[in-house]
């Protein structure tokens, strides 16, 4: 019986101190795999100044490209000297397979287009109870459709969106076909500060999201965060570390207050040299509320 290879690990590039992950398939598996969803922050190439729908690259805490690199799913590549490396080498076998790569996109992107297109001008053929085929008398149309079936669609507007799909630009997410695995594994960069909570709630196949605006460092949720809502929020300590009162007061009112549990957690000395870490973790509820 063939046995499957083990997936490639993700390369992780790390940019002036920010961990991030610019290939879409590496972030669909990161967070399908490994419970990491991490934080869009890229903006759209044609309105950089929209904050509203954000999109790739994913951006990582530190902890968790350390928590990743520790399972051996992911390494960390210094994508500055990776990058510098390549252009600067005079390589043209490297040059044409990554302009191959681009034109192999392009041409996948003008056949989207075209079927999409082809798609609309049968949909709204059928509507009008014609064919599509017959552009020489057009049916009443309506809603904008005269674009599609004017006597102009057999010549100009024809030649129009043809060259609309031939000049069709795709701008690249990422430089897989440029940094190839043997290079990005020259580059290779330290791990980042340890994290062992966030360690041992990935390995307790929790999600975590940011949790500063409930006055923690993670809220935690036992699924992925479009399906629930979070069940805890986090907050690592050192295992002798004093904490105060009023951290106790603040965290335990806020997370009962949002219906949620406040949980702390920290690494016992001793285990940092093991995989996961022994980490003890207490939730709190807060009474009477």
């Amino acid at each position: 019986m063939a046995t499957s290879e083990a997936p490639t690990p993700v390369r992780i590039s790390q940019i002036a101190g920010r961990y991030l992950v610019f290939d879409a398939d590496s972030a669909s598996l990161l967070r399908r795999n490994e419970n990491v969803n991490g934080t869009l922050t890229g903006t759209a190439p044609q309105q950089p100044t929209q904050n509203i729908f954000l999109g790739l690259p994913v951006e990582l805490r530190p902890e968790e490209a350390e928590a990743l690199v520790r399972r051996k799913v992911a390494y960390l590549v210094d994508d500055v000297a990776a990058h510098q490396s390549v252009l600067r080498n005079p390589n043209p076998d490297a040059r044409k397979a990554y302009l191959d790569s681009l034109k192999t996109r392009k041409q996948t992107a003008q056949r989207v287009l075209a079927e999409k297109n082809a798609r609309r001008v049968a949909e709204i053929a059928k509507r009008h109870g014609v064919s599509a085929s017959r552009s020489k008398k057009p049916p009443p149309a309506d809603d904008g459709d005269d674009v599609l079936f004017s006597n102009n669609l057999s010549d100009s507007s024809r030649r129009e969106q043809h060259g609309t799909a031939k000049s069709l630009g795709v701008t690249p997410t990422c430089s897989g076909a440029l940094i190839s695995h043997e290079t990005a594994q020259m580059f290779r960069t330290d791990v980042p500060s340890e994290g062992p909570l966030c360690r041992f709630l990935l390995s307790s196949s929790y999600y975590m999201t940011p949790g500063l605006r409930f006055g923690a460092k993670y809220s935690v949720y036992p699924g992925d965060p479009l399906r629930f809502h979070a069940h805890f929020m986090a907050t690592q300590y050192d295992w002798d570390e004093e904490i105060p009162i009023l951290d106790i007061v603040a965290g335990g009112r806020l997370a009962t207050a949002v219906k949620k549990a406040f949980l702390m957690g920290g690494q016992q000395p001793g285990s940092e040299t093991s995989p996961d870490g022994q980490v003890r973790t207490f939730s709190l509820e807060w009474a009477a509320m």
